[in-house]
């Protein structure tokens, strides 16, 4: 009998432990880190440019604006009426931020041509209430708490082939090409594996997030997370990348060029700023 009683408990002990250690592994660590070591961006002068610094709503009546380098998270999230601007993707029913459109467009056609296979998304924008949903079917140790969705932007897409999806997609030939390639069309794997640490979230090789060019392949070339990627802009100073220049200006005084042969893009990041990103005119 007391041999049983010790057995039963040592039992009991076993399938304790497995369950503390499931619920430890579903559960989002805390950021306690920062992914950035050094900045890798070169600071420039566009003294050579004409530009005027204005409040960013006389800003956006000059260039176009788009959302997609809002920053969203537990720390940083957004009302339940904010105002995502999203459209239905082609006639597929799919509800996607305007502003990744095109560049959707762009790797969906890339997976075709290179696999003459078809990439699907199986969810896209949520509404708060959506999230609400979600987050009592699913519960808090999965779903994210209503507010701090980037589905609730339209910017994140879940893409899965078929037979390959969650976390099975990276074991596809398709997984890996969109998580190798991603960043040529605007995307970044927004929870990279063995970055934890720095987002709070497992990798989550079926999660894109569109933030556009150059700013996905600045993320990808310095294996940073795009929690910290506003950290490498010192406010009212310019940047060059490649063909880029991009700035971080306070919202009540945005400098824009004037007069300027070339595209500019204006970004809300969420954090009382705005990305100016300038694509210089090809020579």
């Amino acid at each position: 009998m007391k041999k049983f009683i010790i057995q039963a408990f040592i039992g009991i002990a076993i399938i304790f432990v497995m369950l503390a250690g499931m619920f430890l592994y579903f559960q989002p660590k805390a950021v306690h880190a920062r992914s950035i070591r050094s900045n890798p961006l070169k600071e420039t002068s566009i003294s050579d440019i004409e530009t005027i610094t204005i409040p960013f709503e006389q800003a956006a009546s000059m260039y176009p604006t788009n959302q997609a380098l809002l920053l969203v998270n537990e720390a940083h999230p957004i009302s339940e009426d904010y105002p995502s601007n999203v459209v239905e993707y082609k006639t597929s029913g799919v509800l996607m931020n305007e502003c990744v459109i095109e560049d959707y467009s762009s790797l969906s056609a890339a997976i075709t041509n290179k696999f003459n296979n078809s990439l699907y998304v199986s969810s896209s924008y949520r509404s708060y209430e959506d999230q609400v949903r979600v987050l009592e079917e699913e519960g808090p140790a999965i779903a994210a708490q209503p507010g701090t969705s980037e589905h609730q932007t339209g910017l994140a897409q879940d893409v899965y082939v078929m037979y390959f999806g969650g976390g099975a997609f990276i074991k596809s030939d398709e997984g890996q090409f969109v998580n190798s390639n991603c960043y040529d069309y605007g995307y970044i794997i927004r929870y990279p594996y063995a970055m934890q640490d720095y987002t709070g979230f497992a990798y989550e090789p079926w999660h894109i997030r569109y933030v556009g060019l150059p700013h996905s392949k600045i993320i990808e070339d310095n294996s940073i997370v795009f929690d910290d990627y506003a950290e490498l802009y010192e406010p009212n100073k310019f940047y060059e990348y490649e063909d880029y220049i991009i700035g971080r200006m306070p919202l009540d005084a945005v400098t824009v060029p004037v007069n300027f042969d070339g595209e500019v893009t204006l970004s809300e990041d969420g954090l009382g700023y705005c990305f100016v990103t300038i694509r210089k005119a090809a020579k």
